[in-house]
């Protein structure tokens, strides 16, 4: 799997819509389970049940069609019997299972027909004692899970003796019931279904909802470090969505107001700054002694190169300039002729594949810094320009000394100057990097410094595509 891939599953999977919709659907499906195991088992019960019911009506029916036949027609009658199913015989008083059943067959068998009946099975089950008429056992209504069941050794038969009026006892047990039906209908687990995915459906548009607002700050605080003109949020939605918004427009509009407040004191500080130069250096020339004459004008050219650095640095923290498609192509080709014009050769390789949205002056400052810097330390450079779907890289390579691995951490603070390589004989304050990672952040990327393993700086200048 790709980098850019793996990150993106990674933010996926991690977002709060992510988290939130599985908590809601892992709940959901659990309670669902719940419900569908709890139906089974009841529907169970109750086809258990009714199955326990209907035995029973047919040994009420066995029995009295026994009764009404004379004694010498009764294998006639078991016969025609035994064609509904039932298992009938007829036994002798020592084949009668020995142990009366549990539950209350014997008093639902006596009910229904209007007198008690002996009943007996092998082991004294038949009933379980629960449900209706004690018919509530696993395997239909309580009849099969002793006794008579038992009794003849095969686990799917519910059987029980039944002594008749005249004293005759008789067998009667339930045809082998090798399959049951099921619990749930297919009708009802297509119910459950649709009710599953119309829930789920809810539960992904309610937590998309409650996300929303979140994500649009999110989109608002990234616009906001581009762009401090942009529109304020939407104050609408719940009370908690309302406040957030109305925090962050308030918030907006400080750091607007403060950068306002600061470019129009960078406007009156280069004009107080300037005027009381020049009145030096016309005073300077009137000094008779020439040695600190030059000295003077040396010290005021330090002093106007740190303003007008300090000034275009400052500048290029508050770049209010709009955002428009540009071709690096030729502002590359452009800055390299500017600088083959001063005799410095710089190579350019590579090409982007489409415009770049962005900032022309201040992309133009950065691109001519890290010149500046390569012809100024390194004596000559070398542009690559690299370009993917993903971010437009435009590296920079020189031949001079580099810099310590320790300190290319720091290089790009304000002011910073590492050690006598770079050195302020060679010119500068040490902004010059500071800008290019300003202007780099200003366009949601980010400045790349490392030394070459043949010697030498290598800066990158990477902006994002997306």
């Amino acid at each position: 799997m790709r980098l850019s891939e793996h990150k993106g599953l990674s933010a996926l999977t991690g977002s709060l819509f992510a988290r939130m919709a599985t908590i809601l659907l892992v709940g959901l499906l659990a309670a669902q389970l719940a419900s569908l195991w709890l139906q089974w088992n009841e529907r169970a019960a109750v086809v258990s049940q009714a199955r326990g019911l209907n035995f029973a009506d047919r040994m009420v029916e066995a029995i009295r069609v026994l009764e009404a036949e004379p004694v010498e027609q009764r294998e006639t009658a078991l016969d025609s019997l035994r064609a509904t199913g039932l298992q009938l015989t007829l036994i002798a008083d020592d084949q009668v299972s020995p142990h009366e059943p549990r539950g209350q067959i014997q008093s639902t068998l006596s009910s229904r027909l209007g007198s008690a009946r002996a009943i007996r099975s092998l082991g004294g089950g038949g009933g379980g004692g629960g449900g209706m008429g004690g018919m509530g056992g696993k395997n239909g209504a309580g009849f099969g899970n002793g006794g008579g069941m038992m009794a003849h050794g095969n686990p799917a038969t519910r059987s029980f003796d039944v002594r008749l009026k005249d004293g005759q006892w008789v067998r009667i047990a339930a045809g082998n019931e090798t399959s049951a039906p099921p619990a749930l209908s297919n009708a009802l687990i297509a119910q459950l279904l649709i009710t599953l995915l119309i829930v789920t459906a809810v539960v992904m548009l309610a937590v998309r909802q409650a996300t929303r607002p979140l994500q649009r700050l999110a989109s608002a605080a990234d616009t906001l470090g581009a762009d401090l003109d942009a529109a304020p949020l939407d104050e609408t939605g719940p009370t908690e969505t309302r406040r957030a918004a109305q925090a962050f427009n308030r918030m907006q509009a400080r750091i607007k107001r403060l950068v306002d407040e600061r470019a129009r004191a960078l406007a009156a500080v280069s004009h107080d700054l300037r005027t009381p130069l020049t009145r030096m250096r016309l005073r300077a020339e009137l000094v008779d002694d020439e040695k600190l004459r030059e000295q003077m004008a040396t010290d005021l050219d330090a002093m106007g190169t740190m303003i007008d650095a300090t000034l275009d640095y400052l500048r290029g923290l508050q770049d209010n300039e709009a955002v428009r498609p540009i071709d690096m192509n030729a502002l590359l080709q452009s800055l390299a002729e500017d600088a083959a014009v001063l005799g410095k050769i710089i190579h350019v390789d590579g090409m982007a594949q489409t415009p770049y949205p962005g900032r022309l002056l201040a992309l133009r400052r950065a691109v001519q810094n890290l010149i500046d810097n390569a012809i100024k330390y390194g004596h000559r450079a070398h542009i690559r320009v690299e370009d993917s779907d993903a971010a437009l890289r435009i590296v920079l390579d020189d031949e001079g000394p580099g810099i310590a691995p320790g300190e290319l951490a720091r290089v790009t603070e304000p002011y910073y100057r590492p050690d006598a390589s770079r050195s302020r004989e060679t010119g500068g304050v040490g902004l010059g990097l500071s800008i290019v990672k300003d202007i780099a952040l200003l366009h949601g990327g980010e400045l790349l410094l490392a030394n070459r393993p043949q010697g030498g700086l290598s800066a990158t200048l990477v902006l994002p595509r997306k």
